[in-house]
């Protein structure tokens, strides 16, 4: 699953690949009050994740997978109270467009 902050907001992309978790943003796009940057991770609650995935959070089968991973990261370190941290990577703008990263 693959967080996307661009300049209008953000969204999830790749919703039914639960084996990684990563964010991507284009150019400057700042992080709105959904997460928050540190150095080269965005951290993001659970629930902001689960609002973003739409209906698809209601589907059992998509969210026992979902806690899974969660449950993955965690045991690695990667959760911290409610938020999961993800590595960032930042394209330029004109690639997010395009699909060119």
């Amino acid at each position: 699953m693959i967080l996307r902050v661009e300049e209008g907001g953000v969204s999830l992309a790749e919703l039914d690949d639960l084996r990684r978790l990563s964010a991507q943003i284009a150019g400057d796009a700042a992080v709105g009050d959904w997460g928050r940057l540190e150095d080269d991770h965005v951290f993001v609650t659970t629930r902001t994740l689960l609002r973003l995935a739409g209906d698809r959070a209601s589907d059992a089968r998509w969210r026992d997978e979902f806690d899974a991973m969660l449950d993955h990261a965690r045991r690695h370190g990667w959760v911290e109270g409610d938020e999961v941290r993800m590595h960032v990577r930042r394209y330029p703008r004109a690639a997010f467009r395009t699909g060119t990263r």
